[in-house]
């Protein structure tokens, strides 16, 4: 496995590798793409059982062998949405044992509103990135042809109990993450949140807006993923 660093676009160096990413988004991952770590396959089982969980909502699948199998062997209903047609087939085949899971070809937000924010988009937070050209890398990844639009809307914007896991594109983490916010309370009390990457452009302002909102969020061991009840809530603002 090729393991360079992230790269920062505020660095004035930049390496071969760093180069290549624009053809490859793996080629600069620090760590395995695919989360299936045993903090996280604990964590995850721990809140099915604590909060009763239905079903669980994951954008971004990828190939289906990290997270969505820890989704899969929970025995809930698990409904994964991946816009790559190739990763979205790759799963489907990595995942056909699991009766529980539906692979679903789609984009999380409405193409408009995830094409505007990028436009809009500075990159200029002090974080990781995945290019040294982040508002075309992360573009690319969404301008695929999919069935479904709004896919989040779609599948969690109900009163079901759900885990609701956002690991999309990570130039657009965080359209995703105030397009799922914007769901309301009376959505938001029967979800628990989950975030990857929150060390990176994708979900570091993320958790910032989760605390500066009164939310308390659970952070990994290894700081890569975070977790939170969106049913609790503290009210009382700090001066």
């Amino acid at each position: 496995m090729i393991e360079p660093t992230r790269f920062n676009p505020n660095s004035k160096t930049v390496t071969a590798s760093i180069e290549k990413s624009t053809d490859d988004k793996r080629f600069i991952r620090s760590y395995d793409i695919n989360l299936k770590s045993e903090e996280f396959t604990e964590v995850i089982n721990d809140i099915v059982k604590k909060y009763d969980i239905d079903e669980i909502v994951e954008t971004g699948t990828f190939n289906g062998l990290g997270s969505t199998t820890v989704f899969a062997n929970t025995g809930k209903y698990v409904f994964t949405i991946e816009c790559n047609y190739n990763n979205f087939v790759t799963a489907i085949q990595n995942l056909a044992r699991f009766e529980n899971v539906c692979v679903v070809n789609g984009l999380s937000v409405s193409r408009k509103d995830l094409i505007d924010f990028l436009l809009n988009e500075k990159f200029d937070a002090e974080t990781s990135y995945d290019s040294q050209y982040p508002k075309t890398f992360y573009m690319r990844e969404i301008v695929h042809n999919v069935v479904v639009d709004d896919a989040l809307s779609v599948f969690a914007k109900n009163n079901n109990r759900q885990i609701v896991f956002l690991d999309s594109a990570g130039g657009v983490g965080y359209c995703e993450f105030n397009h799922f916010m914007s769901f309301g309370d009376d959505i938001l009390k029967n979800k628990i949140l989950v975030l990857d990457d929150i060390d990176h452009i994708k979900h570091v302002r993320s958790v910032d807006s989760l605390k500066a909102n009164g939310y308390e969020v659970n952070i990994s061991k290894d700081k890569r993923f975070a977790w939170c009840d969106l049913s609790v809530k503290n009210t009382i603002t700090k001066p």
